[in-house]
């Protein structure tokens, strides 16, 4: 039996789900849990949307997916350092997914109550496996001399060029050219401070001065042209450090 979990505080829950699993997770929070459903939605792109016109992120998501992968938005990574993450699948190889995208846990589908117990207490003790500040500030590239390799601190990178089967690294004073691609540099980068904005371009969001238009404009004035295929994910990346009055008519995201 799954035991009621005294109300002293209310938390908050949004689930990126089928409906039928929804109905399930409302109902066994209003009866033994402190948590309310604050939102679901079975399409992650309207559910980012919903997600961030609220005041502040709820202090749980749950996210299938598999729903994800269907409509090509990669909700978690949005998210993931704003929240506390639990990813549902109904494939168990999906569980490596939900450690890459610090998810608190990772539960099959159809979901087993009990085991969602788990996941909300985690919550509540704010237990994550990997949090930002334990994430590494630097990588190393292998050098164009042959066997070196080259450790680069991550406050040092302005951005990366994509050429071809190989990238540029920009620093403030120096340059480096490795044999990766930007595909590669950008998966081994996730849920760090490095946006996409371009096919062209990876940006450390630390050297952004200002977003003006189409373009990102860095520490050291250099302007970048942010790519129409990446500016939706760009800018809701920037949103929940983006102060604005409720009464400004600024839209974060088209």
């Amino acid at each position: 039996m799954i035991p009621r979990v005294p109300k002293t505080e209310t938390r908050s829950l949004y689930a990126v789900e089928e409906s039928a699993i929804v109905n399930d997770i409302a109902n066994y929070l209003h009866h033994h849990t402190d948590f309310i459903l604050v939102g679901s939605q079975a399409n992650p792109n309207i559910a980012l949307e919903e997600i961030l016109k609220k005041d502040q992120f709820p202090d749980a998501v749950i996210v299938n997916i598999e729903l994800c992968a269907a409509h090509q938005r990669n909700l978690p990574e949005l998210i993931t350092n704003h929240t506390s993450l639990i990813i549902t699948s109904g494939n168990p190889e999906d569980a490596v997914l939900a450690f890459n995208y610090k998810a608190v846990d990772f539960l099959i589908n159809p979901i087993n109550l009990t085991q969602l117990n788990r996941a909300l207490d985690k919550v509540r003790s704010g237990k994550n496996p990997v949090l930002h500040n334990d994430l590494p500030l630097h990588f190393y590239i292998q050098s164009e001399a042959k066997g070196k390799m080259i450790r680069l601190n991550h406050d040092d990178v302005f951005y990366v060029e994509a050429c071809q089967n190989y990238v540029t690294i920009y620093l403030e004073k120096s340059k480096y050219v490795t044999y990766l691609t930007m595909k590669e540099l950008e998966q081994k980068l996730s849920n760090t401070s490095f946006l996409r904005i371009h096919k062209s371009y990876l940006v450390n969001e630390s050297k952004i001065h200002s977003v003006d238009g189409d373009y990102v404009i860095l520490e050291n004035n250099l302007f970048l042209k942010i790519g129409a295929n990446y500016k939706e994910d760009m800018l809701a990346s920037l949103h929940p450090n983006f102060f604005i009055s409720k009464r400004s008519s600024f839209k974060v995201a088209k």
